[in-house]
């Protein structure tokens, strides 16, 4: 292989490290960022519900305040907190007691989990891609240093 066919070969292999492997990995990145945002959420929102459910810390039910619009607020008091509305996405909600809503939370909890393991999974694949292509990289170096 000639010197300059190797300049060029490295070449490609470096344009094709920079603008589509590690651009892959930072796509990557942000999807993780996402999915454990939305785990953290779920999590938040299992920690909310024991707490308002719990009848030791509320025996008689609860008082709240509840955002009517335009950052008006209305006093809201929740005697029964046996069956609560959860939003199960695009604002459609279904109504749980505590069991089915923890069974439920727990449910997207462990998906979004999966997600989040398979995602790691595909950024560990592009790593070794990257060291796999610095590695020929190094040794087409080797070659045309061998070869001069």
């Amino acid at each position: 292989m000639t010197t300059d066919r190797i300049d060029e070969t490295v070449a490609k292999y470096e344009n094709f490290i920079n603008d589509v492997l590690k651009e892959d990995l930072r796509l990557l990145h942000i999807k993780l960022q996402q999915v454990n945002a939305e785990v953290a959420d779920l999590i938040q929102q299992k920690h909310t519900l024991k707490v308002v459910c719990d009848k030791k810390v509320h025996p008689d039910g609860f008082k709240t305040q509840v955002n009517i619009g335009c950052n008006f607020f209305m006093e809201a008091a929740v005697p029964d907190t046996s069956s609560l509305l959860m939003n199960i996405g695009l604002n459609h909600y279904l109504e749980f007691n505590l069991e089915e809503a923890n069974k439920y939370l727990d449910v997207r909890i462990k998906a979004f989990e999966k997600a989040s393991e398979e995602i790691c999974n595909k950024a560990a694949e592009t790593k070794a891609h990257i060291k796999l292509m610095l590695f020929g990289i190094n040794e087409l170096q080797n070659k045309k240093e061998g070869t001069a």
